[in-house]
């Protein structure tokens, strides 16, 4: 009796620490399906691999060992609807780079009017809904394809926004919001300042928004509410209309982001986590795309995510209500930007001198005679200036110089009080410059000389 009694404890012990063990691993693979699905999860272990008897470290040398290193650039696509779909109340392109360990989200306001429907995907949204047949199919707004599209609608999201911002999208995911109340309920809610008083009633949805401004935990439904606010019932609300309620949202995802990504949240709530995923997920993120990035994600600092909204030139009211009017080569240059755009390690850029380079400067501020001055004082200090002009593109407040590779134009950047470089060879191309240089408007010139030497280049890094 007393040996079977010390093999029940035996086997119990070894049951026990065999559930532990998977239930780290199943923790670890769950919480990266969540990140891609909301793109809230930006690191997997944070802690020493002892903390959590070695499972982190099992996972890092199973990935070293059995999968191929992820690609320098992993860019997903994240939607998320109400529980019937109708509404598509988030779009976002999440792009994770391997190489600075960094993550960059992109939020499409919903509001955001196509430039077109190619025939097929028109045929199909007809057929799913003919009510929309005799419909101007460039009046539709973005969050309308996931809609109208039905089961292959964030197929159909994915393939236009490819064509359209020319860019490649790896993965999708879309996720209801039952699923994301779910989860902030399991994870004992999120601390928020709210901004305003928001209360709106919609009696057709049964869905009452009612939230006192200041700081407070918000669960579930209270986080839901916030995200989807727009308006109060009276009219009133956020004075730049979504563009304010995405920055609200941003701010908010980046609280959820350090809540769900604690490890104490991950090992209390895996049952969570995965009801979460296999529930209210609907992703081409599979297992092994999942082992294939857990050694890289554990680098990742949750508090250093950028977050963009994608840039409007214009707004209209149509028939189907309000939207926005983006500028084609504007977010096109901007995707490219965030996406496309060939990175390195800092410490292995070679920084060179412009002298020898063709420039042109157009002026894209609201003053006049600034392309002139700029000019004047590059030519006075050594610089190769082609041309001058106004730029056609939308006003940014800061002065973009774009070069064709990354190390160039750096010594420009004293010049100006307000510049960042740009490394995009297509749109050096374009322009026919080495470097084109157009002035922001907020930006004041630095009427400086300087000597015509590599050492301007290497002083000037940042």
């Amino acid at each position: 009796m007393k040996i079977r009694k010390n093999n029940q404890v035996k086997k119990a012990k070894n049951k026990s620490l065999t559930k532990k063990f998977f239930k780290i691993v199943f923790s670890i693979l769950t919480i990266y399906f969540i990140g891609v699905v909301c793109f809230f999860t930006y690191a997997i272990i944070k802690s020493d691999s002892n903390d959590i008897q070695g499972g982190g470290n099992f996972i890092n040398k199973l990935a070293n060992k059995v999968t191929p290193k992820p690609p320098d650039r992993t860019l997903a696509l994240v939607a998320c609807t109400d529980k019937d779909s109708f509404r598509t109340d988030g779009i976002m392109l999440v792009d994770y780079n391997t190489i600075n360990n960094q993550i960059t989200v992109l939020s499409i306001p919903r509001d955001t009017k196509v430039t077109d429907i190619p025939d097929d995907m028109w045929e199909v949204m007809v057929q799913n809904y003919p009510i929309i047949a005799g419909d101007n199919r460039k009046n539709k707004k973005i969050n309308s394809i996931p809609r109208y599209g039905n089961e292959q609608g964030i197929e159909f999201l994915k393939r236009y926004l490819e064509d359209w911002l020319e860019i490649e999208i790896d993965y999708t995911a879309i996720f209801d919001l039952e699923g994301f109340r779910y989860i902030i309920d399991s994870v004992g809610g999120i601390e928020f300042d709210v901004p305003m008083r928001m209360n709106y009633y919609a009696p057709d949805q049964d869905f009452r928004i009612d939230l006192q401004p200041g700081p407070q935990l918000l669960d579930g439904a209270k986080a839901e509410q916030l995200l989807r606010f727009r308006q109060n019932s009276d009219g009133t609300g956020y004075a730049r209309g979504d563009l304010q309620r995405i920055e609200v949202q941003q701010e908010f995802m980046k609280k959820f982001f350090e809540k769900v990504t604690s490890l104490d949240s991950i090992i209390s709530n895996p049952k969570a986590y995965f009801t979460a995923l296999t529930k209210y997920v609907d992703t081409n993120f599979t297992i092994t795309d999942a082992v294939k990035y857990v050694g890289e994600l554990k680098e990742i600092d949750v508090t250093n995510t950028k977050t963009y909204t994608l840039p409007h030139i214009d707004q209209k009211r149509l028939s189907t209500g309000d939207v926005l009017i983006m500028g084609d080569e504007e977010v096109k240059n901007l995707a490219y930007e965030l996406f496309e755009a060939p990175t390195i390690n800092p410490e292995d850029i070679v920084y060179v001198d412009s002298f020898d380079k063709s420039i042109q400067i157009l002026n894209g501020s609201y003053t006049k005679g600034m392309a002139g001055n700029a000019r004047d004082i590059l030519q006075n200090n050594g610089y190769i200036v082609g041309s001058i002009g106004d730029s056609l593109d939308a006003k940014s407040k800061e002065t973009k110089i774009y070069v064709s590779e990354i190390g160039q134009g750096n010594d420009l950047q004293q010049f100006f009080t307000n510049s960042k470089i740009i490394v995009n060879p297509q749109k050096t191309k374009d322009f026919g410059y080495d470097i084109t240089i157009v002035i922001g408007t907020d930006d004041t010139l630095k009427n400086i000389s300087t000597q015509q030497s590599n050492e301007s280049s290497s002083t000037n890094k940042n």
